[in-house]
């Protein structure tokens, strides 16, 4: 019988590899935001001093901290310390309102609220029932405010030493609150071993290494901004924050910091393709763009490809709770493109279809995407309820996220996603699947963005709606437009009327949010399709 003397193992998680690059690369830098410009070991002290004063002020591992705050250094700082000091991060977005923001730090007990000077009045006008938390203390960043504490202050006199808070792997690294397109928010717990696998996995497959400098230019708030930022730091590459999207700024930033990846949602693409002065800026640095949130229409895919001709354009589709599929350009060259890739293997990620019935679905048929890997989440913070709701189990009693979108999977294992089961439009009994509709009438030269929701009809049930957004300067009447497009389109397929509009309602990321869209057509109806 082979002996094995007991070997102590340490574990790894990401703020314990981050705070070693103040040793190993003290002098490269590390984080940049408008004129601030962090070395390693800047950026480590200053986290260091943070996550100090956490614990002075009475943090215990565990405790949750919430972040209500701006794209910014000190935020950054503020998630990694949180984390070093044993912390549970819990990034918030202020999209929401204020008693929902309420209701999601009730959930968590926050212990600590840091907030940004201008967001410090959502917290103003929360209601006073919907906020029982224990030994809250709330910091103001930024700025100061009536009754709160300064960030200056609550970091004076903290040492920057490493606060040497044990983290395990199965310790709760984050509660990632849904950005809300479907009611009521819930809170998806990951563990630190979920989170290492981004760096482990995502960032491997990107490519992401010492000498990557990611462009943040979505919210920070945002677990899609985590896919490029994470890995970066982990591996000791340099992030650039972008405070608020524009165009031009994040060509301007691709182009002076030599930028190599960027998360991107499709709006934001969509915007760039409008810029006119695209052609000015040298972005060859910019090896990967990463897109999701949301589908990429076909028209929008091809003019990136064009535009970026030196990056590679992958899409991400997935749950933030714990699955994903990649599709990149070695999928494109097969004839892949239109779907959303295979399941992301370097994670362990296994998905399926299912139907009404939870019986899985054969290859080429349609069924409910439910999908399962390494990084699944632990939960949603005390909702065991919806926990279980939005799980499926297979014959072997592996859980599976239910993702609520309709999609179909080939004999190569490459899925397609034809909609969500609650945007499905049932005309006259038909399946009506509003991306295909989108898809068609994107190709109009006068449309930037289009959203088809089912609107009540007295003979069909419910019939295709396409509300559109035109290009600025651009011009088209309804009637040309609807004739244009249902020319193109099945006659199950065609489009009632078309309306449009200024605007959409959208999440945190940017997502359309059909479910309001929808809502003043079916005001006063029993019905589910809202």
């Amino acid at each position: 019988m082979t002996e094995y003397s007991n070997v102590s193992i340490p574990g790894i998680t990401i703020p314990d590899v981050v705070s070693g690059y103040a040793y190993r690369t003290p002098d490269a830098e590390a984080v940049v935001c408008g004129d601030q410009r962090l070395t390693w070991s800047e950026f480590v002290d200053a986290y260091h001093r943070s996550a100090n004063a956490l614990i002075r002020a009475g943090l215990n591992k565990g405790d949750k901290v919430c972040l209500l705050m701006a794209n910014s250094v000190e935020m950054v700082v503020m998630m990694m310390a949180s984390l070093k000091a044993g912390g549970v991060l819990v990034p918030l977005s202020p999209l929401f309102d204020s008693d929902t923001l309420a209701r999601m730090m009730a959930r968590v007990e926050a212990s600590f609220l840091f907030a940004s000077a201008d967001h410090v009045s959502k917290v103003a006008s929360m209601p006073e029932t919907g906020v029982k938390l224990r030994k809250r203390t709330d910091i103001v960043v930024g700025g100061d405010a009536s009754g709160w504490l300064s960030y200056d202050e609550f970091i004076a006199q903290s040492p920057s030493v490493d606060p040497g808070v044990t983290l395990l792997l199965d310790d709760d690294f984050n509660v990632m609150f849904t950005s809300g397109t479907t009611g009521d928010p819930k809170g998806a717990v990951h563990s630190h071993l979920a989170r290492l696998l981004y760096p482990l996995g995502v960032g491997v497959e990107l490519g992401i290494h010492r000498d990557a400098t990611a462009l943040l230019a979505t919210p920070l708030y945002h677990n899609g901004t985590w896919l490029t930022m994470l890995p970066t730091l982990h591996h000791g590459g340099k992030i650039v924050i972008l405070p608020k999207f524009d165009a031009a700024q994040f060509l301007n930033l691709v182009q002076q910091e030599r930028c190599t990846h960027s998360f991107l949602v499709p709006s934001q693409l969509i915007v760039l393709m409008e810029l006119s002065g695209f052609a000015t800026y040298d972005t060859r640095s910019l090896g990967v763009i990463l897109t999701g949130g949301s589908p990429l229409s076909p028209t929008t895919f091809d003019a990136v490809r064009e535009r970026f001709a030196h990056s590679d354009l992958l899409e991400i589709y997935g749950m933030s709770e714990g699955f994903c599929t990649f599709v990149g350009p070695k999928d494109y060259a097969q004839g892949k493109g239109g779907s959303v890739g295979r399941a992301a293997h370097f994670v362990n990620t296994d998905v399926k279809l299912i139907d009404p019935d939870d019986q899985e679905v054969g290859v080429g048929e349609i069924g409910e995407v439910v999908g399962t890997s390494a990084w699944l989440m632990k939960g949603y913070y005390n909702d065991a309820e919806r926990t279980a709701e939005t799980l499926w189990r297979d014959d072997k009693g592996v859980d599976y996220l239910r993702s609520g979108d309709l999609g179909r999977i080939d004999k190569e294992g490459y899925l397609s996603i034809v909609g969500r089961s609650k945007d499905m439009i049932i005309s006259g009994g038909v399946n009506v699947f509003p991306v295909d509709i989108e898809d068609i009438f994107m190709q109009y030269p006068a449309v930037r963005e289009v959203a088809v929701i089912g609107v009540p009809h007295p003979k069909w049930g419910e019939t295709p709606l396409l509300l559109v957004l035109l290009r600025d300067g651009a011009s088209v009447s309804e009637a040309t437009l609807m004739a244009w497009g249902n020319e193109r389109l099945g006659a199950y397929q065609r489009v009632s009327r078309v309306e449009f509009r200024d605007s959409f309602p959208r999440n945190s990321l940017d997502k359309i949010m059909k479910r309001e869209l929808r809502e003043p057509y079916w005001a006063g109806r029993d019905s589910e399709l809202v």
